[in-house]
């Protein structure tokens, strides 16, 4: 998954009314909203809905945090304001035609309160009297934060980094105090419930299939790309909602952090055609819901390691295995990176070839591997805050590189109070596996060990 640096099922029909509302899931909602409220209890959480209509995209995507607390999937501009101090919530629906078109047409009114368990659902305009009646108090509004849209100079935050419809407020509303929600925010959505749980292992099994699809795509001659589009269709094809986030199967030097970050600013994604003696990070998602599947590895694109990269290889999975192992409620990231290395240095003196000795050496320290990590999975991909809880799906995701090749593991977990129960069983782990999954035959397959329930 792309390094992390930052809802349930009420489904609007283009008339405005509601279709296949339970009252569970609005039970759940108005919970969520509660646990936000309590979260931001001296001020109000405002979350906008997106607004962009994106033609060339297989659908809407509206933004996770907003999702989760909404349970909305289709109102482009919509906001919500949670006020931690009364504990109610607003909706403020836009009205312009423009967003009507598109099927946002949601009516304001106590039909949709009711329906929704939200206190107020009402017309976007009467959004100014809200911030308004918050000015005359100082009131602490919270954002989320999103690219850089100014330079710092031309910023009327601090923060530039704030969105620009947040510097508008602030300048139209100095009184007001505007403050960053960070992790405060993703936190919110660290543990999953039975229904997210749900969604979320069909996410996995659909991305399980989808990265072998694309394992087997892999060989001298073949774009990125190619394999990219593999993926995507074989995430449609096993009933997913396509991919969670664009696939990446990143050859060579692309493979090497940080510079896929850059596939995401270039028109081309980094496109190049796969060479042999080149490593492949195959890493792949696929969406269930809007939740997020996200799993890869490190694949050879002639089918086979060299000996030199068979070695490098079988010592990162036996140290990604000890670390996996260690998953469960209370555990904290630096403990498993203890545990890894551990492992790593156990086979420091078996290694044969002097690049593994300086893998070895190199990985054991965290300093040299700064993008190794572990991270949740849900609606988003998020930073651990703390310890792991029963409840969470993380992500175990070590990434490192040598000699100008990369190398990553990933699956996804459910941690429990007693171990994490792995949710992408029946991969390849070893090269020998890989090299196997990659010819289509077969070969015994080792889960990595994580405790279980």
């Amino acid at each position: 998954m792309r390094y992390v640096c930052g809802i349930l099922f009420l489904i609007f029909i283009q008339t405005g009314t509601f279709s296949g509302t339970r009252a569970a899931d609005r039970d759940e909602l108005m919970q969520r909203r509660a646990r936000a409220a309590k979260q931001f209890a001296d001020g109000v959480l405002l979350l906008h809905a997106k607004s962009e209509i994106d033609s060339a995209s297989d659908g809407y995507r509206v933004e996770p945090a907003f999702y989760y607390l909404s349970g909305i999937e289709n109102l482009p501009g919509a906001l919500l304001a949670i006020d931690g101090k009364s504990g109610e919530s607003w909706l403020f629906v836009n009205s312009d035609k423009y967003f009507k078109t598109f099927g946002g047409n949601v009516v304001a009114g106590p039909g949709a309160q009711q329906e929704l368990g939200i206190a107020h659902v009402v017309d976007w305009t009467e959004l100014e009297w809200f911030l308004a009646e918050g000015a005359r108090t100082g009131e602490k509004i919270y954002y989320q934060r999103s690219g850089p849209e100014l330079p710092p100079n031309l910023a009327t935050l601090t923060d530039n980094r704030a969105p620009a419809w947040i510097q508008v407020l602030q300048k139209k509303w100095p009184e007001l105090r505007f403050e960053e929600a960070g992790q405060r925010l993703s936190s919110l959505m660290d543990v999953q419930s039975a229904e997210e749980q749900k969604a979320l292992r069909a996410a996995a099994g659909a991305t399980t299939k989808a990265l072998i699809a694309g394992v087997r795509a892999i060989h001298p001659g073949a774009t990125q790309r190619s394999v990219e589009s593999v993926v995507e269709s074989a995430c449609w094809k096993e009933g997913a909602h396509g991919s969670a986030f664009w696939p990446w199967a990143m050859a060579g030097a692309n493979s090497v952090f940080p510079k896929p970050f850059a596939s995401m600013a270039r028109y081309d994604h980094l496109e190049s055609v796969m060479q042999a003696g080149d490593l492949v990070r195959l890493d792949v998602g696929c969406e269930w819901e809007h939740y997020q599947g996200d799993l890869g590895r490190t694949v050879p694109v002639c089918g086979h390691y060299s000996d030199e990269q068979r070695e490098i290889w079988n010592a990162f999975v036996a140290a990604y295995r000890a670390g996996v192992g260690k998953l469960r409620e209370g555990t904290t990231e630096d403990q498993v990176f203890d545990a890894w290395k551990a492992e790593l240095l156990r086979h420091r003196d078996t290694v044969k070839s002097g690049l593994a000795k300086q893998a070895i050496e190199s990985w054991s320290e965290r300093k040299n591997v700064p993008y190794w990590q572990a991270h949740t999975t849900n609606l988003d991909a998020g930073y651990i805050d703390g310890a792991m809880r029963a409840g969470m799906t993380i992500d175990f995701e070590p990434i490192a590189s040598i000699g100008g090749q990369g190398y990553y593991l990933e699956d996804m977990f459910l941690i429990t109070k007693e171990g994490a129960e792995i949710l992408t069983p029946g991969l390849p782990y070893s090269a020998e596996e890989i090299e196997a999954a990659m010819s289509g035959s077969k070969a015994q397959e080792s889960q990595p060990h994580a405790a279980k329930p």
